[in-house]
């Protein structure tokens, strides 16, 4: 796999000639990619949120017989033709593809040669270096100087916006039912904080592929909601 969107990243980059603009289109073609598992996974948590009532209403009937309760889950996907599958695979799915995006982008010379990064772009002198807030504040010193720049503020924002909306995703359809597992709220507020932290120690193009990355799975969210809901609708 690692070999696969490498010699895609290359082949983007000899077309191109620019390694920030081909981060740009190497993430834009990922994220559509990825797109029709973000909408099965969407879809496969919506149908599990509409189940909850029922599932509650087994657990108080049957919840001291497990195995009956188990037969009457298994009637429940049956009769709402849903498969449990449908909301954690396509998430399965993406998990090595993340880390084999993250394994390239952090160190791309073996692929691209290390003059592409010394390539600038935008305010960035170059795609090697940490994205700082000496590159937009020219004359910093000090801590100043090594406090995280742009790219990782708009890459932590945007973590945080995707999150909640994940969060909201989620949340049961009933407001009156309290949500299953542990309350995300806090890793909602400390991974953002986290990405923060890494852009100022992380390649900018690494950190460039996440920030953008996020916007458009944030976007991709928004228009995966209406798809859902006009289905729901009809």
């Amino acid at each position: 796999m690692t070999k696969l969107f490498a010699g895609i990243l290359q082949q983007i980059y000899n077309l191109i000639g620019s390694y920030g603009i081909t981060i740009v289109v190497f993430t834009i073609l990922i994220r559509l990619v990825l797109f029709p598992l973000s909408i099965s996974q969407r879809k496969g948590m919506e149908a599990n949120k509409r189940m909850q009532p029922k599932m509650a209403e087994l657990q108080k009937k049957y919840g001291k017989d497990k195995e009956a309760y188990n037969q009457k889950v298994m009637e429940l996907y049956k009769e709402e033709n849903f498969n449990p599958a449908s909301g954690c695979l396509p998430m399965l799915i993406q998990i090595p593809i993340i880390f084999v995006l993250f394994k390239i982008l952090r160190d791309p010379v073996p692929y691209l040669g290390a003059e592409a990064l010394e390539q600038s772009f935008l305010w960035l002198p170059n795609m090697a270096d940490p994205d700082l807030l000496i590159n937009v504040i020219p004359g910093l010193s000090g801590a100043l100087a090594k406090l995280p720049g742009i790219l990782p503020i708009i890459a932590a924002i945007f973590t945080y916006l995707t999150s909640k909306s994940a969060q909201m995703q989620q949340a049961p359809a009933d407001p009156n039912q309290k949500p299953q597992g542990p309350d995300m709220s806090m890793m909602t507020i400390m991974f953002p904080f986290m990405i923060l932290m890494f852009g100022a120690s992380y390649p900018a193009g690494l950190i460039l592929y996440w920030a953008l990355s996020n916007i458009i799975q944030f976007v991709q969210d928004i228009v995966i909601t209406r798809i859902v809901s006009s289905e729901d609708l009809s």
